[in-house]
């Protein structure tokens, strides 16, 4: 196994702090821990990446990630929450310079995933991965949508404008509708479903949704992320 990225595990509550160490050691990386916003910030000039909780016993996770990245600011911090799961949050926590923004229970393929790219990612100037995004009203009907998107569902961008983006999964659609309506009202989504594309084998993809920053009055919109999972 390759120890030589280590991942600082910040948690105050052993058993969670527990599990993502033991799926973190198994995917081959080194581990340190600390279960206070003093320990992540004594430790983190140490570690190759940060896992932090945002709920600790001396401090919240925000105030932590500012601080850390005062300290050294191209330190990948990945922030961790069971509470704080609104979109308001998630931006907080970029604001105060964190790179990811994770809601528990974190599958242990999405935790990877997003471990390795951001231990991975490019420091030279090479365009990033096209994202598959999709915007919607509040409900879930397509507004628009980027290019990558089109090619997922496997529709132009004129035929997919209009349509209803929850009748595109398979699993549970009655859950995930409910899922919208909360998340127009401020929550994130953030979970694997089936995706249906037209006239295409269905597959599995990690949904994150989060609503559009708007004023009030304003009718709110939605921001859909759509990533296929590995196989």
């Amino acid at each position: 196994m390759d120890v030589t990225k280590t991942i600082l595990n910040v948690d105050d509550h052993a058993p969670a702090r527990f599990v993502r160490t033991r799926i973190l050691q198994k995917a081959g990386y080194g581990v340190d821990e600390a279960d206070s916003g003093a320990g992540a910030i004594e430790r983190a000039s140490e570690a190759s990446l940060v896992l932090l909780d945002v709920r600790l016993p001396d401090a919240d996770g925000f105030t932590v990630c500012e601080q850390v990245k005062k300290v050294k600011p191209a330190l990948p911090v990945v922030m961790v929450t069971s509470v704080y799961r609104t979109a308001q949050a998630r931006r907080d926590a970029f604001a105060v310079g964190a790179d990811a923004f994770l809601l528990e229970p974190i599958a242990p393929e999405q935790l990877i995933r997003t471990v390795e790219s951001l231990l991975n990612r490019p420091t030279d100037s090479r365009p990033a991965v096209a994202e598959v995004w999709i915007l919607t009203d509040a409900v879930g009907n397509i507004l628009d949508l980027s290019l990558e998107a089109t090619k997922l569902l496997n529709l132009s961008a004129r035929g997919a404008r209009g349509r209803s983006l929850p009748a595109f999964f398979t699993d549970n659609r009655s859950k995930l509708i409910t899922e919208v309506l909360r998340a127009s009202e401020g929550l994130i989504i953030d979970r694997v479903g089936t995706l249906q594309p037209r006239d295409r084998r269905a597959l599995r993809v990690h949904l994150d949704v989060s609503p559009q920053p708007h004023h009030h009055g304003e009718r709110v919109q939605l921001r859909w992320v759509i990533s296929p999972e590995s196989r």
